[in-house]
């Protein structure tokens, strides 16, 4: 049983546009970058490498993330003892979505205890490929965590007195148009990278706060709220952060197998927005 774990891409393009080359979409541009087939040392004499890339229907790749490095094995041969290098390269496999920029990192130990260890060199190997400098783009990687539970938390709370939420720059689609537009508007505009909103109230209404939790999940940020389990009960804090969502299958070594990995990634990312299936 392969072991996935679900992230956001967000990737964004430069300000200044080539007018001698043609503007492509973020997607577009994240796809290119892949297939370019980046790698780099990312610590000494360990080098990163993307490759075996093959796409699938329904604009979806399926590629493999890993890294090489040389060790030695001692060995017994003709009746000597002997150190003989070698060159191991453990790797990890990814399925992405090109168009909703969501991903699917398979766990692998033996590359990170964290599968999140891993979307970090990922996504350090698309900022240094020769690909992402050339069109000055930039991409960032968040965990997509299950608003499920936390959903239940604000549904079910006497008083909910603190909701908090994180946001990135604009990138995300069909996120809530009211509130959270305009906060990355001006994450924008004043040239950050992460922003935090907090409201206080002695009673928020969670049927809000569920759409912004929602959003948060989809594009990789957090939520977070204080409030009161029941009357006369003390306040705890919940938060959006620690439920990462994991998807298992049995295999992926054939076309079939990945497509429907992939349709049933796109399926709960959809349910995450509470949006219809694709």
């Amino acid at each position: 049983m392969i072991d996935f774990q679900l992230f956001r891409l967000m990737v964004y393009p430069s300000k200044q546009i080539n007018m001698f080359e043609e503007e492509k979409s973020p997607s577009e541009i994240l796809k290119d970058t892949i297939f370019t087939l980046p790698s780099a040392e990312l610590r000494k004499g360990i080098i990163w490498h993307i490759g075996n890339i093959s796409s699938i229907k329904d604009d979806g790749l399926y590629f493999r993330v890993g890294r090489t490095s040389k060790s030695t094995i001692a060995v017994y041969q003709d009746g000597n003892f002997a150190d003989e290098e070698f060159e191991t390269a453990p790797y990890t496999h990814v399925i992405l979505d090109i168009p909703l920029e969501i991903c699917a990192i398979a766990r692998n130990t033996k590359l990170s205890p964290k599968t999140a260890g891993i979307a970090n060199q990922f996504i350090r190997l698309l900022n240094g490929s020769a690909h992402a400098r050339h069109v000055h783009a930039n991409f960032e990687i968040g965990e997509v965590n299950d608003p499920e539970d936390f959903i239940t938390h604000l549904r079910g709370a006497f008083a909910i007195s603190r909701f908090w939420i994180t946001f990135s720059r604009p990138n995300a689609f069909d996120v809530n148009e009211d509130f959270y537009k305009p906060m990355e508007k001006l994450l924008k505009e004043s040239d950050g990278k992460k922003g935090k909103t907090e409201l206080a109230g002695s009673n928020l209404k969670p049927d809000s706060l569920e759409d912004l939790a929602r959003t948060a999940a989809s594009t990789g940020n957090d939520a977070a709220a204080w409030l009161i389990p029941e009357k006369e009960h003390a306040k705890v804090k919940k938060s959006l952060k620690g439920n990462p969502i994991i998807v298992s299958q049995d295999n992926i070594a054939d076309d079939e197998q990945r497509e429907t990995l992939l349709q049933r990634i796109r399926n709960l990312y959809q349910k995450i927005r509470r949006t219809k299936s694709i």
